[in-house]
């Protein structure tokens, strides 16, 4: 199974972005071939709050558009919703105290305990992912291929 960040989802649904083709072609890969793809219900919000920011400008997308992008998302067989199970909280905790994570790292670090949590590889193109050690981590734009065990 995969989990996504919101940077693969963001990227693969903005043609303006030159990380867009790496990132839409790996996405529709994996969900044609049948790969399990995951997503926490918070990643799509972040998705379709981070395109719809007044501050983007003209560059800023209608939420008419993101809604239609995760609709189609939902609608492959492939793709499902992932939320923690009963073993995210510890593996959170440990994360967090061990690396000393505060603020915004926690996101990571949230998104790292599911994908422990689950034995999935974890899919982002937020280099921040490196930090987590034994976590099974693909970067669509540099790895395309195999997962990285992180050491």
């Amino acid at each position: 199974m995969y989990i996504l960040d919101a940077s693969v989802l963001i990227y693969a649904f903005r043609r303006d972005a030159p990380q867009q083709p790496a990132c839409y072609t790996w996405l529709s890969q994996a969900l044609a071939r049948g790969r399990r793809v995951g997503v926490p219900g918070w990643v799509e919000l972040a998705v379709l709050r981070i395109n719809t920011l007044p501050s983007l400008g003209r560059q800023r997308v209608k939420p008419k558009e993101i809604f239609a992008f995760l609709y189609a998302l939902r609608m492959q067989p492939a793709y499902e919703l992932v939320e923690p199970g009963a073993a995210h909280l510890s593996i959170l905790e440990n994360l967090c105290l061990g690396l000393n994570l505060l603020g915004n790292e926690v996101n990571d670090a949230f998104l790292a305990a599911l994908a422990l949590e689950r034995g999935a590889t974890l899919v982002s193109a937020d280099r921040g992912f490196e930090r987590f050690a034994g976590l099974r981590w693909l970067d669509p734009l540099d790895h395309p291929g195999e997962p990285r065990l992180l050491e």
